[in-house]
């Protein structure tokens, strides 16, 4: 299933003043159907550049005396969207935030991902933050925020951060899952958030496999060609495979950070050792090669997605606290 292509909006006009409280916000909406009923990636009608509603006459937003840092939970439906990136060849969840955002605070603001999602991948849990001088409160800013935003893409909580909080430099881990859809026939309502493999293939060979990841490893063999990066070294704290439900297979992985295109990568690499054409064996022999071309293509991007960020303080292991289960032999 393809969602429509998405609109882009024209320049965001953060000149023009916020709706005075998250009531007027969401007022703006209510006055406006099409802007919670727009399809996936697109702007609702009726808003302007950057998903931001027309001004109305209302009230610019309180200043407050010094600038304060937020941090926003944001949930989004990856189809139609040139991911999470700013960039001039597609619609982007960066460049919507920013402009419902700045709607609400009444300025301009930069929004600062965890990390960046390619276009198709979906988040359940991507954090962000921004600056802010505005007296907006998290409430203002979250009702505000989804009466601009459409329907693919929520922020689903904010809440005021430290000073020199980062959303990707403060981050200590992150759980991405990649869903394998095994029913003997595609499932056009299930295209969209899992990759079809169909039935027969052995996922008890593949589970055995993943202790191989577990730990800190040099993934080069699982990173994007031509991706510069200083190193190549991260740790998984976690990795495993289990049913989902009864015709979908989740592969979970949960690591100090990810190098682009890696869980695709890896996704690809665990469906080749359940069809049999690999074995835990060929996993460790292709960690040590550091051969992109050996691990073979990487998983469509539909069935990733981002579920949650952590920025809890690491133990002795390296292990964010809020980490759940993670295996005694990480280290």
């Amino acid at each position: 299933m393809r969602a429509p292509a998405p609109h882009r909006p024209e320049a965001a006009s953060h000149e023009a003043a916020a709706p005075e409280n998250a009531a007027s916000a969401g007022a703006s909406a209510a006055g406006n159907p099409a802007a919670t009923t727009s399809a996936p990636g697109t702007v609702p009608a009726g808003t302007s550049a950057g998903g931001g509603a027309a001004a109305g006459g209302a009230a610019k937003a309180e200043r407050s005396p010094e600038p304060r840092i937020f941090k926003l939970t944001v949930a989004y439906d990856g189809r139609g969207l040139s991911g999470w990136q700013r960039q001039d060849n597609g619609l982007s969840v960066q460049e919507l935030l920013e402009g419902a955002v700045g709607r609400v605070c009444g300025h301009k603001v930069t929004v600062t991902g965890s990390g960046r999602t390619d276009a198709g991948v979906h988040a359940a849990g991507q954090t962000a933050s921004f600056e802010t001088a505005s007296g907006r409160t998290p409430r203002e800013i979250v009702k505000g925020a989804n009466s601009l935003l459409p329907e693919s893409v929520a922020v689903l909580s904010a809440e005021e951060a430290p000073p020199g909080f980062s959303a990707r430099f403060s981050a200590t881990g992150k759980s991405y899952t990649y869903d394998f859809l095994t029913s003997p026939v595609r499932n056009p309502l299930r295209s969209w958030i899992s990759w079809w493999v169909g039935p027969g293939l052995d996922w008890g060979r593949a589970a055995d496999a993943l202790p191989e990841l577990e730990g800190e490893r040099d993934f080069a063999c699982f990173r994007t060609m031509g991706s510069e990066v200083k190193s190549t070294v991260r740790k998984i704290f976690r990795a495993s495979l289990a049913p989902a439900d009864p015709q979908t297979v989740r592969l979970e992985l949960t690591g100090s950070g990810f190098l682009r295109n890696m869980v695709r990568s890896i996704a690809g690499t665990v469906c080749r050792i359940a069809r049999g054409n690999m074995d835990r064996e060929g996993l460790k022999g292709l960690l040590a090669s550091k051969d992109r071309f050996k691990a073979g293509h990487a998983a469509p991007p539909q069935g990733l997605c981002l579920r949650r960020v952590y920025y809890d303080p690491v133990d002795a292991r390296g292990v964010p606290g809020d980490c759940p289960a993670i295996p005694d032999h990480v280290t």
